[in-house]
């Protein structure tokens, strides 16, 4: 799939998610704290338990961090990994925010090979660009803050068996054998590119403000099963105290490739 524009209406005052020049714009003008939904804490013992537990791992853990823009969840992973005596090169940062990439790659431009971090641009909906991540592949764990929650704004995308077949993802080729066109939900188009970095039991391990963020979504279970979907209280905001606010919460997802 090519690199789409947008091709749904969007709501007035709607943020422009969809759009690398929006977030070009905010990491480089530092309006983006960078820290979607909070720190991650939780969510780095989810992907370091998950490393831990794997046979016969090795001292590299190979690790795809999606839409990681200005957050410091990818340097504490790396720290993280240094401390058990894993080497930091494994990790892969990915964000179609061409600020991003720059910034992320100044910051490990002097650190030592073993520990540098990689930072690469791509849109996670256009196998053009995804396949550009497979010599860094297979990955053991997929890293996803929210990145699937922003991904989830964009518009479907439509497939055709008319299509330049070089920019279809292999996992998506078998689906227009039967139909002429398809249409995938953007997590769906997501998960499918996905696939082919991957290995069965590569873990994806997201965090979402959504309880339904992977739901009813037939061509992501075909190569993705849920394993857990645990409720993280969320951090209050600035409030009255004599306000009455509902507790609030986000979900740590972690799912396993088939």
């Amino acid at each position: 799939m090519a690199e789409p524009g947008r091709t749904h209406t969007k709501l007035v005052g709607a943020p422009d998610y969809d759009d690398p020049n929006f977030w070009d714009f905010r990491f480089a003008t530092g309006r983006d704290v960078g820290e979607w939904l909070n720190s991650g804490e939780a969510l780095l013992d989810v992907v370091l338990s998950d490393l831990e537990r794997r046979p016969g791992f090795q001292d590299t853990p190979r690790v795809l961090h999606l839409g990681p823009g200005v957050s410091q969840l990818g340097m504490k992973l790396r720290d993280a990994c240094m401390e058990r005596q894993w080497m930091g090169n494994g990790i892969v940062n990915v964000d179609f925010s061409a600020e991003a990439v720059r910034l992320g790659q100044e910051a490990e431009r002097h650190q030592a090979p073993h520990k540098a971090m990689h930072w690469l641009r791509a849109d996670l909906l256009s196998w053009e660009h995804v396949s550009t991540l497979i010599p860094f592949a297979p990955f053991d764990v997929i890293l996803d803050k929210s990145t699937s929650d922003a991904i989830a704004t964009f518009s479907d995308r439509k497939i055709s068996s008319e299509d330049d077949l070089s920019c279809i993802c292999p996992t998506v080729r078998p689906f227009l054998s039967s139909e002429p066109t398809v249409t995938l939900s953007p997590v769906e188009a997501l998960a499918l590119h996905l696939v082919p970095l991957t290995q069965t039991n590569t873990t994806w391990i997201a965090l979402s403000y959504s309880t339904l963020r992977f739901d009813s979504l037939p061509f992501l279970a075909k190569y993705w099963s849920l394993r857990s979907r645990t409720p993280l209280k969320a951090t209050p905001g600035d409030v009255s105290s004599t306000a009455y606010t509902p507790e609030v919460f986000h979900w740590i997802y972690v799912m396993d490739r088939k």
